[in-house]
């Protein structure tokens, strides 16, 4: 497997199905050199690796030979690698319960990592090729081998913004609570004033065309408030007593009857009555009506 490793760094070797106790100390010997004196090679076996209860965060390159990778086995690695830190591993792929090519991308994702590399082909030797394939009971499958990042930051991690408003609120946030417990429970304390919720346009005298409204039966004017300001109550009793003095009667004949009375007179089809006397209508008009 094409891995980097570089002087200093925390290496977590894991060992799989193919690992032997012949070749297994010429692959250390190996990445301790390229660690140095500064760095370290830790060996585990991936049956063992979740029971070995390493400290989070306490190697830099975990690498891992061939073996199936369950859920759990990933979820360690991601753990005691330091953020930012990388893992090599390969594992065969195909039918029946092994992962397809997707499945394995898939899994280091949802173990935490990221910019998961596309899979690549890896050729063993013959003798281990013999041993992985007794280890599996089957010769149906592709070894890939593929690397992954985990994220320069722990899972829960948690860093203060900076915010350039922060101030501001801070300042306003002073402003609004300046009142004391005892003042919000005092009644004669005012907390808004009600002249601040009115802009120029509130303070403006509407104008009384505005306020008609047209509705189905044509044009209409609104009811005036009781305390009515705006003019609109000093409109309606203009109109109606303009409405009083044009049923006044004032030809002078409407005691006479209906033969002397104007299309407009308030008596129409009222009987004759003396002037200055209520009128009133028999019962007897009223039972002959019915």
């Amino acid at each position: 497997m094409d891995t980097v490793v570089k002087s200093g760094e925390r290496v977590l070797l894991i060992t799989g199905l193919t690992s032997t106790s012949c070749d297994l100390p010429s692959l250390v010997n190996k990445l301790m050199e390229k660690t140095g004196t500064d760095g370290k090679v830790q060996v585990e076996h991936v049956d063992r690796l979740c029971t070995s209860k390493h400290d989070m965060a306490s190697f830099d390159v975990a690498i891992s030979g061939p073996s199936v990778h369950q859920s759990d086995v990933l979820i360690e690695i991601a753990r005691v690698l330091k953020p930012g830190g990388r893992t090599y591993l390969c594992e065969p792929v195909g039918a029946g319960q092994l992962k397809m090519p997707e499945g394995l991308q898939s899994a280091l994702k949802l173990a935490g990592f990221i910019n998961v590399s596309q899979p690549g082909n890896l050729t063993l030797p013959e003798r281990e090729v013999t041993a992985l394939t007794n280890s599996l009971g089957t010769s149906s499958y592709s070894l890939l081998q593929l690397s992954a990042d985990k994220p320069a930051y722990e899972v829960g991690a948690a860093k203060q913004l900076k915010l350039s408003f922060v101030k501001k609120i801070e300042e306003n946030t002073a402003q609004v609570w300046s009142l004391s417990a005892n003042d919000m429970m005092d009644d004669d304390v005012d907390l808004i004033d009600d002249d601040d919720l009115l802009d120029e346009d509130d303070l403006k005298k509407p104008d009384p065309a505005s306020l008609r409204v047209e509705g189905a039966e044509g044009p209409k004017k609104k009811k005036a408030c009781k305390n009515c300001t705006c003019g609109l109550a000093d409109e309606l009793d203009n109109e109606a007593d303009k409405k009083q003095q044009q049923s006044t009667p004032s030809c002078g004949n409407c005691y006479l009857g209906d033969a002397f009375r104007c299309a407009s007179c308030p008596y129409l089809g009222m009987p004759a009555f003396k002037p200055g006397e209520t009128v009133v209508i028999p019962d007897a008009h009223l039972a002959t009506a019915e």
